[in-house]
């Protein structure tokens, strides 16, 4: 009886010595989650201006697109805060139309790492129209973004991006 759990016990050993001189199995990829992408873009677009005032915010879908009318009234300038998180889409394109002015800006996407958000001024006044075209597929990923209004001191750079400076 002994030899039997001897012979069993040499041919585990020898097994795992087998295993031991393999190379080692990569590291599981991390699973793209969209409580995870809020979170990381959410902080990617945290603002250190104390006079930076959320207006709006959205985060939809790469897959879904998007069309969204933004009221900018008022008497202080804007910024739109752009992030796009996704595993799947590389980038996004931004397009922002307001009346005849037409701007569109790529952004990319970060995947699970996070990345500055494109930021994006234009002063108080008519509507801004902003809209991604879906992209193909079956897409995870999200675009995550921000209007605030700013304190006209702390606009930085151009002050109108959509019409160009």
């Amino acid at each position: 009886m002994r030899i039997p759990k001897l012979l069993f016990l040499l041919a585990v050993v020898t097994a795992l010595a087998g295993c031991a001189g393999q190379g080692e199995d990569p590291a599981p990829e991390a699973v793209w989650e969209p409580d995870d992408a809020l979170q990381r873009a959410q902080g990617a677009l945290k603002d250190d201006h104390a006079s930076a005032q959320r207006v709006r915010f959205g985060s939809p879908h790469v897959g879904s697109g998007m069309n969204e009318k933004l009221e900018t009234s008022g008497n202080k300038p804007y910024r739109l805060d752009l992030v796009c998180d996704s595993t799947d889409v590389r980038k996004v394109t931004v397009s922002l139309t307001r009346e005849a002015s037409k701007k569109e800006v790529d952004v990319t996407c970060a995947g699970t790492a996070r990345k500055p958000p494109v930021r994006i001024n234009f002063p108080a006044g008519p509507p801004v129209t902003m809209t991604v075209a879906p992209a193909s597929g079956a897409p995870l990923g999200l675009v995550v973004w921000e209007l605030k209004t700013l304190d006209p001191t702390n606009v930085q750079g151009c002050a109108d991006e959509i019409v160009g400076c």
